[in-house]
């Protein structure tokens, strides 16, 4: 089999890991790939933008599927080009994906689905945004509509960090066309879990929850980033959410049945069936769970923790293979964690607001049971380099969470580069808890 891998982050690592995990005989093609992927793909050139140039790559090459991964491709249309030259693509349409591309399109799904979310409304001046926010009572949540590649979110604690959000959005345009229009959310209380399904427009299959972490500092603090870190099983102290017997928690069953079902019919309603990777961000208040925001495809970093929990057997490839031929999934295998992960992340000097790059990056030996996942690495004058904010993400496996946020803190700090920096409390909650 010859697979296309679209993308070059972290996510598409742990992507083309797991793919090779499952099916090592297969050949794999990466557009455009990083230092790490070239470790287990064929990297080609071809930008991750490029629509035209992977349709015809992926013809040239007479590839059994294409497998996308971030989200500006499918925004962009390339699920639909591939299925108009019929090719079978894991990914949805552009149409579907608006679940993600615009916040304002995924609010009036979900009302119109009667999926329990926070109370929101949509603005393009400051003046009705701000009133929003005070409407609310002043601890809110500011996002811009559109992609802003995971930094579009500011979690206002008062008025004034508010109204300097809407300001930066809609008047200093920070995020561009992706924040001429803003939600003004409800603040939440509760823990969130990343819940990933896989779904082939009707049937929805759960993989183990994970828990993200976004403040760049230790103890949730700092700003929000695209992510420090996430570990996996998460079931945020929650009986309901944990995992015991092989079958899926009572609390991921609710989830389904009153987030991710009704979600997929308004949008088979509607004639934009999702088929692909659906993420929920799920907020697990004291009145149930409640979205907090949609994406339409696998997250990062939860990816790294989320397929490296899973059994070796466990049959992920097929079933997206599966949904990426059109055909139907059947409502099991059940996918289980076989164990704890936790997945941190090496940044490079100034994250988020302005990442340094170019420094040389020197890697340890690995352990057994982990892995350096690459983000933002390129090679430089045959030396590894740093080329984005988030540089690489140190994933280590454990019997306990405890283990294995020992072992992948140890495996950062052995990775050096000028300015690196991490957070070490990756789980902090859970293990305060005693898990």
């Amino acid at each position: 089999m010859k697979l296309l891998l679209v993308g070059g982050g972290g996510r598409e690592h742990a992507l083309a890991w797991r793919i090779k995990h499952e099916m090592p005989d297969a050949t794999l093609l990466a557009a455009p790939g990083n230092p790490g992927i070239a470790a287990l793909a064929t990297c080609v050139s071809t930008s991750a933008s490029d629509v035209a140039g992977l349709v015809r790559l992926a013809q040239d090459e007479q590839v059994d599927a294409v497998i996308v991964g971030p989200e500006a491709p499918l925004a962009a249309g390339l699920a639909d080009a591939c299925i108009a030259q019929g090719i079978p693509v894991f990914g949805p349409t552009a149409a579907a994906a608006q679940i993600e591309t615009s916040k304002a399109f995924a609010k009036a799904l979900m009302r119109e689905a009667g999926v329990p979310t926070a109370r929101a409304s949509m603005h393009i001046t400051v003046e009705t945004a701000r009133a929003a926010a005070r409407e609310l009572g002043g601890r809110v949540v500011v996002k811009a509509s559109g992609l802003a590649a995971g930094k579009g979110v500011v979690v206002a604690m008062t008025l004034p960090e508010a109204d300097a959000a809407i300001t930066a959005m809609l008047e200093e345009n920070i995020f561009g066309d992706a924040g001429a229009q803003v939600l003004i959310e409800e603040f939440m209380t509760g823990e969130e879990l990343s819940l990933f399904v896989l779904t082939d427009g009707e049937t929805a299959v759960p993989l183990p929850a994970a828990q993200d972490h976004k403040r760049v500092g230790d103890g949730d603090t700092g700003p929000n980033t695209g992510g420090m870190g996430a570990y996996c099983p998460a079931d945020a102290g929650d009986p309901a959410y944990t995992w015991r017997d092989g079958s899926v928690p009572a609390g991921i069953t609710q989830v389904m049945d009153t987030i991710i079902a009704p979600t997929l019919r308004a949008m088979h309603e509607r004639g934009m069936p999702f088929r692909g990777l659906l993420y929920c961000g799920v907020m697990l208040t004291p009145t149930g769970p409640r979205v907090v925001e949609f994406n339409c495809r696998f997250g990062d970093p939860e990816t790294q923790a989320v397929l490296m929990a899973l059994a070796d057997d466990a049959p992920l490839l097929r079933v997206m293979l599966q949904i990426a031929r059109g055909e139907r999934i059947a409502p099991v295998p059940v996918f289980v964690p076989a164990q704890a992960v936790v997945t941190t992340v090496l940044a490079a000097a100034g994250y988020p607001t302005t990442p340094r790059s170019g420094d040389a990056i020197v890697v340890p030996a690995m352990p057994a049971d982990a892995w350096l996942f690459h983000a933002g690495t390129v090679m430089r004058d045959g030396a590894l380099t740093t080329s984005g904010g988030r540089v690489l993400a140190a994933t280590a496996t454990g019997a306990t969470l405890t283990a294995a946020q020992q072992r992948s803190t140890a495996l950062a700090a052995s990775v050096q580069f000028t300015g690196a920096f991490f957070r070490r409390d990756i789980g902090w909650r859970a293990l305060a808890r005693g898990a």
